[in-house]
């Protein structure tokens, strides 16, 4: 096993990243953060990499935050040193959800707390049977973060986001994708070949238009129907002039295949 706390690995246009300190359930600590940052950063700057996958290693997909981890400056620190390195995941996770790419959360093993908010922030998300997801924070007499007052009731509806929160119990797989928590569930052997199909065919799909489109779902949450009837307009004028679209056309006049080059 890597010593590496988050794993990158790159292949046929999708981007492989994996929480890997199997030790506490891939517990979020400061140290941890920093390298997520990097990753992110270099995903994002990568031209190749059209799809990322997300998952943990060994039993567990994320614990949350480990509060007490990281090399002199903790997510316990209390006060400001809370907020700053909350304010650093924040910062993180809008890049994620505002990258013009797609993110798939293949959740392995438990999600909880800010675990859980991890895998809701990513653009789809699969789940093993007997993996679970739980927004535990009022378990430790703490509030939701990292997103989850936001994306939780769009998921949901309000009223089981709020049972999610006020009672923080485990949500099963079966249950996760019922819901709507994630995409689908999968047999534990079968989870991250599916991750690895579904994150392919995005990756072999028009990148650009795929982006704009993860784009206008997001921007769509906070506007007006009319604002968005307007954005759709710009951007498909925009996407029409790229070689994608110029190559969706033909191959669907001639019967065949698209090959797309997210150009």
């Amino acid at each position: 096993m890597s010593s590496e706390l988050v794993l990158l690995e790159k292949s046929d246009g999708v981007a492989t990243v994996t929480l890997n300190q199997p030790e506490t359930l891939n517990a979020l600590s400061y140290d941890v953060l920093v390298r997520l940052r990097e990753v992110v950063d270099e995903v994002a700057g990568d031209p190749d990499a059209r799809a990322v996958v997300l998952t943990g290693a060994g039993r567990g997909f994320c614990s949350g935050a480990n509060l007490l981890g990281g090399s002199g400056e903790s997510l316990a620190s209390g006060g400001m040193g809370v907020r700053a390195a909350l304010m650093r995941m924040n910062d993180l996770l809008t890049d994620i959800a505002e990258m013009e790419k797609p993110w798939l959360a293949a959740i392995n093993g438990p999600a909880v707390g800010g675990g859980c908010s991890l895998a809701l922030v990513c653009d789809l998300a699969l789940i093993a049977e007997s993996a679970y997801m739980s927004l535990g924070y009022v378990n430790i007499g703490m509030v939701l973060d990292m997103g989850s007052t936001f994306i939780t009731p769009r998921l949901v509806g309000l009223r089981k986001a709020k049972e999610l929160a006020f009672f923080g119990e485990r949500v099963y797989g079966p249950e996760a994708a019922e819901i709507g928590l994630t995409n689908r569930v999968a047999p534990d052997d079968e989870l991250m070949d599916t991750a690895r199909e579904w994150a392919a065919r995005l990756a072999d799909g028009p990148a650009l238009a795929i982006g704009a489109i993860k784009l206008g779902m997001q921007r769509a949450l906070h506007t007006t129907f009319r604002d968005a009837l307007h954005w759709e307009a710009q951007m498909l004028a925009l996407i029409a002039q790229t070689d994608d679209a110029a190559e969706g056309l033909t191959a669907f006049y001639q019967k065949r295949k698209p090959e797309f080059k997210g150009q």
